[in-house]
């Protein structure tokens, strides 16, 4: 009777063992908080990526820990799916990259099976292209900005009645109300402006 009791007890601490495929049983993972942008970009401007990947155990979410994924991007009106680069994520399973921008696509994020977890992949993230625009070139005169003084990027001071503009340093360029402001010279003499003399 001892030997049979001794058996079963044995049966039954086996099957309360986990097999190696139990103990390597896969994890569902998932990419959340998956965002490209901004939405709309100026070309040469950086694009970034943000994503954070979980995996399921017990049934809750929870940080993977440090994973790697792979960035797509699939440009619009040519091959779909280019693999960009392969990223890493923190300890806490954050991912943060960022990328030129160039042309108008859609970007992705996908985790490869690795270790125990299975693998998955983001949502996909638009983001538009713009041609960068240049800033509008500055008048050649403008306003003062107050009673005695220019704007910085028009500092040539401009006295109305007797067609004289002063530059800093000169004589009287502190002492002159300017009625209009120039951001050249060039800009002076072609509004028929000649230079201070002294």
């Amino acid at each position: 009777m001892f030997i049979v009791v001794t058996a079963f007890t044995l049966v039954v601490a086996m099957l309360a063992l986990p097999t190696r495929a139990e103990a390597a049983a896969p994890s569902t993972s998932r990419v959340i908080t998956f965002s490209a942008g901004p939405a709309t970009v100026a070309k040469g401007k950086t694009i970034t990526l943000i994503a954070q990947v979980q995996k399921l155990t017990a049934k809750t979410w929870v940080n993977s820990g440090s994973v790697t994924a792979a960035v797509y991007f699939d440009p619009d009106g040519s091959a779909p799916n280019k693999a960009m680069q392969a990223v890493k994520s923190s300890t806490t399973g954050y991912i943060k990259v960022g990328f030129p921008a160039s042309v108008s696509g859609t970007w992705t994020l996908r985790l490869p099976t690795q270790g125990t977890l299975r693998a998955s992949d983001s949502g996909k993230r638009h983001v538009k292209v713009v041609s960068a625009s240049k800033p509008a070139p500055k008048p050649g005169s403008t306003k003062p900005v107050s009673k005695w003084n220019c704007p910085t990027w028009a500092p040539i001071k401009g006295n109305a009645s007797s067609k004289i503009y002063h530059l800093k340093g000169q004589r009287f360029y502190l002492r002159t109300t300017p009625e209009i402001c120039f951001s050249t010279e060039t800009a002076a003499k072609q509004a028929g402006y000649r230079k201070s003399k002294v």
